[in-house]
């Protein structure tokens, strides 16, 4: 009887086995997420970093779902983004959880992000110092403390206007304007797409966010944006 149990339990290990095999066998080779937030914020969350704690309360942080600006069209829904910052610099991102991935593949993240800015294209104006950047990583985008006084981004951004192992610059936040009124600007990675292989459980995590030195108070709408994920 033992003799038969054991074996029971071997042919069920194996039929597992080959049903997890299949299923990441199964697993669709590209993936195509549009979040256009009409109905909710579609599972981003937003955080920020690389900045003095002490200076908390004087960014005043926030993400909310809004409706655009009027002057683009205020029947549109977004997710809009405030932040002052104070410091040398500051990262204000979003991010979002994927699941269902296949852990033995690396995946090309691709991006596609409509968004909303005041800041027009001057010789010096302020949208240059501000810069979209987006990329992905099996672990989740947290801040951590390096010390008692400052908070660092838990994956590898990039300086300011530099593109890092996880994340790419995909442009600053000038738009076509000729004034300080809001528009609505297009930024895609192309050739600086991320790679990137999904943790044990077939996961990774997508970020976005704003990288600026500009000092002051920055608002901004993500209208929609699209992330692919590729097979390789």
């Amino acid at each position: 009887m033992k003799k038969y149990l054991k074996w029971a339990k071997l042919v069920v290990l194996i039929g597992l086995s080959a049903c997890n095999s299949e299923e990441r066998n199964n697993v669709d080779p590209v993936r195509t997420m549009i979040s256009e937030f009409e109905t909710g914020t579609e599972g981003w969350t937003a955080d920020y970093a690389l900045y003095n704690r002490a200076d908390t309360t004087k960014i005043a942080f926030k993400m909310e779902r809004d409706s655009l600006p009027a002057v683009i069209d205020s029947l549109k829904w977004s997710l809009r983004m405030e932040g002052n910052n104070v410091g040398d610099s500051i990262f204000m991102f979003l991010k979002k959880k994927i699941v269902g991935l296949n852990p033995d593949k690396t995946y090309n993240v691709s991006f596609d992000i409509n968004l909303a800015t005041n800041y027009p294209d001057l010789p010096s104006g302020s949208g240059k110092t501000i810069n979209l950047k987006a990329g992905a990583s099996p672990t989740e985008p947290v801040k951590t403390p390096t010390d008692k006084f400052y908070y660092n981004l838990s994956i590898k951004k990039g300086l300011w206007d530099q593109d890092g192992a996880e994340m790419s610059v995909l442009g600053d936040f000038t738009n076509t304007a000729t004034r300080s009124v809001y528009a609505l600007i297009n930024r895609n990675s192309n050739a600086k797409n991320i790679t990137v292989k999904p943790n044990s459980k077939g996961i990774i995590w997508v970020c976005i966010g704003e990288d600026t030195r500009y000092k002051g108070k920055t608002v901004f709408y993500y209208d929609n944006i699209k992330v692919t994920l590729t097979e390789q």
